[in-house]
């Protein structure tokens, strides 16, 4: 018998047909049965819950399957600078926050752009050294670099002396000093000075993010590139009871974080004996993470030609075809999937080869590997991605947020083949969406289905527009697709008897809406294990 029963709804299940019903049943936190009111309400007894749900339209629970959960609630502690429509801003924001802060003490922030400045120009610590001389300070950009201040350089020991570092840059003023913009691999030399969250406050930060997340319909997370210190936080919050988002955790290997060493990494797979799929329904295990370029937005994207205004091509190329075959051969022989960041076209052919070679030397028909980011395949990557099962795991949200930068990095040329959902589907290769937060500016699903459905940016721009998916190929890398990639088809993703009763009531109907009113929706309801975890 039905613990409660949701019904007067319009359910989108997501299965095979995507059927839609009225009403849905659930018990112990799974879905019963689906149908008609009628025959759904004739399940009720006496202690059964009725929730009328008025007519709003209903989602399967959002499935994101890139985004740092727990960099999400650390970052909800620290400044926030997405907004910031200025290096001033910037500015203003450090010094307001040093007047609550003891001297000596970090003040951190997250998130700034110079793409979103009135003015586009990468800000220095010219910009941000009058708002205190008493505290360091980093303010990470929302990918790739990490402006500081002048107390922060003297503390980490950073002169116009110092050498850049492997695949990293520390960026000079005309006279050669050090003007606070400290890029990639030279990241730690500033980094490891900040002091590590302790485990309590980790617990405590996913609880803040987790909140976040249902205000925005998400349900599930693959958290990636994890250090062992963030998977025993995870462990801790599992113990405590206080998971309240079905996490999947992807520890970092190789390439991904610069101060790890190749003996740390090698151990990190083998010496534990467990792989892939590892946990149950709430915490889980999912691949290795790793890493091969940086991105288009600081020209880091290991690529076959330049960047736009560049004459040379930049060698960021954090691991050599023999590596990868190691690595992936490595996981391969013992069962861990892998998820690798890849951005550049020229890297993306060196990753989709190397995982074909592997497929071909170690057969594993049920591996799941994907490439995460996976902006410009070749036609030989897609044929590639397609018979070795190798997903993409994309990011709308760069498509929405990033306004015009991809036109400005790459040219509209290349820009054609940017993030090519289309073209992924089309040639067999499963999509998954995400939004890699707090890279970005928000989490929220709503503009990033906007953005596969529409292919438009926040600035009403279109990017390859014929690479946009129907509402239901979008809403399906949303959720079912995640699913399947960390091998959770069959518990959750779609709204079927048997499966998790998880899902999202929308403010209105993401099926029938306009198109320009998609990245409007808003959950009224957020249902987690069939209990509302959100209420607008």
């Amino acid at each position: 018998m039905p613990q409660s029963i949701f019904y007067n709804g319009n359910i989108y299940t997501l299965d095979s047909e995507n059927s839609m019903v009225q009403a849905l049943a659930v018990r112990d936190g799974r879905i019963l049965a689906t149908g008609a009111d009628g025959e759904i309400l004739r399940l009720a007894h006496d202690q059964t819950r009725l929730i009328d749900l008025r007519g709003h339209a209903v989602i399967p629970g959002i499935f994101d399957s890139h985004i740092h959960v727990l960099q999400i609630g650390v970052k909800l502690t620290r400044i926030r600078l997405d907004e910031c429509r200025s290096p001033g801003e910037m500015a203003e924001l450090v010094h307001a926050r040093a007047q609550e802060t003891p001297p000596g003490q970090w003040i951190i922030g997250e998130g700034w752009n110079e793409a979103r400045f009135d003015a586009a120009r990468l800000p220095t610590r010219a910009d941000i050294d009058w708002a205190t001389d008493r505290h360091p300070v980093m303010l990470q950009r929302f990918f790739n670099t990490d402006l500081v201040n002048s107390v922060a350089l003297r503390l980490a020991g950073i002169t116009r002396h110092t050498p850049d570092p492997h695949q990293g840059r520390i960026e000079k003023d005309a006279d050669g000093e050090p003007n606070g913009l400290i890029r990639a691999g030279a990241k730690p030399l500033v980094r490891d000075l900040l002091p590590q969250p302790t485990r309590d406050e980790l617990v405590a930060a996913f609880r803040l993010a987790q909140e976040e997340l249902h205000s925005f319909g998400i349900t599930s997370a693959l958290d990636p590139g994890l250090y062992p210190w963030e998977m025993r936080a995870y462990a801790a919050a599992y113990r405590q009871d206080q998971l309240r988002l079905r996490m999947n955790i992807m520890p970092s290997w190789h390439g991904f974080h610069e101060d790890e060493t190749e003996a740390q990494l090698n151990a990190r797979a083998r010496e534990l004996g467990v792989n892939s799929g590892l946990g149950d329904e709430w915490l889980r295990l999912g691949g290795l993470k790793m890493a091969i370029d940086g991105g288009t937005s600081p020209h880091t994207a290991f690529m076959y030609e330049p960047f736009e205004g560049e004459s040379v091509v930049h060698d960021f190329n954090r691991l050599s075809t023999d590596n990868l075959l190691a690595y992936f051969g490595a996981a391969q022989e013992l069962g861990w999937d892998v998820g690798i960041h890849v951005c550049g076209d020229r890297a993306l052919d060196m990753v989709t080869a190397a995982f074909a070679q592997v497929a071909r030397d170690i057969p594993w028909p049920d591996a799941r590997h994907s490439a995460i980011h996976a902006y410009f395949p070749s036609p030989e990557a897609l044929a590639r991605m397609a018979k070795h099962n190798v997903a993409a795991v994309i990011q709308p949200t760069f498509l929405y947020w990033e306004g015009d930068d991809i036109f400005r990095d790459v040219g509209r040329y290349r820009a054609a083949n940017y993030k090519p959902a289309r073209a992924y589907l089309d040639h067999g290769v499963r999509v998954m969406a995400s939004s890699d937060a707090p890279s970005t500016v928000s989490a929220n699903p709503f503009p990033a289905l906007y953005a596969l459905v529409t292919r438009k940016n926040n600035l009403g721009h279109t990017v390859a527009p014929d690479q946009a998916l129907t509402r239901e190929e979008a809403l399906r890398a949303y959720t079912i697709n995640g699913a399947w990639l960390t091998r959770e088809e069959r518990l959750k993703g779609t709204l079927e008897p048997g499966k998790v009763a998880d899902f999202v009531v929308l403010d209105r109907d993401y099926f029938t809406v306009a198109q320009e009113e998609i990245k409007e929706i808003c959950p009224l309801m957020t249902v987690l294990d069939g209990l509302a975890v959100f209420e607008a």
